[in-house]
């Protein structure tokens, strides 16, 4: 059983191609996309008419053009790479807030927070989220003076609402930061420490 031979690649040196025929084509492949065939003239100091029939005979454009795609897709790929290792930081930076968020909600007096104070609360808990997803980088969309509809809500509801859409908010960034839900009042300060010390730990990986 006979190996297959390896495909020969419109940038490698081609069959029975000179080896200093070759070694113009890379001067002139490596030029980038402002190469010209006087350039590789002038830098190996020989005749523009002798490189011309060896950029013609060789097919110099037509291999570079291939050179220059091969190279678009490389970057194309590793652009793609870095944006999901990107997201992957900025998932585990959000997951890191929302759980020191969930953790001094606990502590809080539902009936002390400005509507303004809850608005702030719920965009912080989802931004990052929001940013990682590749979301709109906005949680209060077609704003008004105040800061938009969830402000505006907020402002209309009496203090008992209020009070249960804070606690609703405790919930949904509980689960966002997979802490359960919170439980109502202060919360054990104990507790309040060993989330912050995880969170910490988590977003000291990155």
């Amino acid at each position: 059983m006979t190996l297959s031979e390896p495909e020969i690649l419109p940038w490698d040196r081609q069959d029975r191609e000179p080896e200093k025929a070759y070694g113009y084509f890379v001067l002139y492949r490596d030029l980038g996309r402002t190469r010209t065939v006087a350039k590789v003239a002038t830098e190996v100091n020989k005749s523009r008419d002798y490189l011309h029939k060896l950029a013609t005979a060789w097919k110099w454009v037509q291999r570079a053009q291939a050179w220059d795609r091969e190279e678009d897709r490389l970057y194309v790929e590793g652009l793609a790479e870095q944006r999901r290792d990107m997201a992957k930081r900025h998932a585990r930076i959000s997951s890191a807030l929302q759980a020191k968020i969930v953790a001094r909600l606990q502590t809080i007096d539902a009936s002390k927070l400005s509507p303004g104070d809850i608005a702030r609360w719920l965009e912080v808990a989802t931004r990052v989220e929001r940013l990682a997803l590749g979301l709109p980088d906005s949680t209060t969309s077609h704003t008004g003076p105040d800061g938009g509809p969830i402000r505006a809500e907020v402002e209309q509801m009496s203090a008992a609402q209020r009070g249960d859409f804070f606690r609703a908010l405790m919930a949904e960034a509980a689960a966002r930061a997979g802490q359960g839900s919170p439980t109502s009042g202060s919360g054990d300060p104990a507790g309040d420490d060993e989330q912050e010390e995880s969170a910490g730990a988590a977003a000291s990986e990155e």
